[in-house]
């Protein structure tokens, strides 16, 4: 699975032992790691933030990674 994901697609859940990433798509894989990005919502001193991440998570820390999910 190390290089078997292809750059756009989209993430249901990448789970780490302390993270969950929801809903990210996938900018890069390779034999290091999955980079993704994360869009989060902040809020600080009464502004409501959109922010866009790019995190780097190696192969090594994830526990697992839910492509897709359908509920009936």
């Amino acid at each position: 699975m190390t290089n078997g994901l292809a750059v756009g697609v989209r993430l249901k859940d990448v789970a780490t032992a302390h993270t969950h990433y929801m809903d990210c798509s996938v900018l890069h894989s390779d034999s290091v790691g999955l980079v993704i990005e994360v869009e989060r919502t902040l809020a600080e001193g009464g502004n409501v933030e959109t922010v866009v991440s790019q995190v780097l998570v190696p192969w090594g820390q994830i526990q697992y990674v839910v492509l897709m999910e359908e509920r009936t």
